[in-house]
């Protein structure tokens, strides 16, 4: 299940974004997931393993 997937089944707000293909990535490529606003505890479960850049 894709992250995007987990967040909704949490009851977030969730947006996935993607590109119009205006440059070197593919168009319809999914560049970006928006997750919340929502409790931090329950963003926490579905984003807590990702590191931070």
């Amino acid at each position: 299940m894709d992250l995007s997937a987990l967040a909704r089944e949490a009851g977030l707000t969730v947006s996935v974004i993607q590109d119009a293909g205006r440059t070197q990535i593919a168009p319809g490529s999914r560049t970006v997931v928006g997750i919340g606003p929502g409790p931090i505890d329950v963003i926490d479960q579905v984003t807590g393993h990702l590191k931070l850049y």
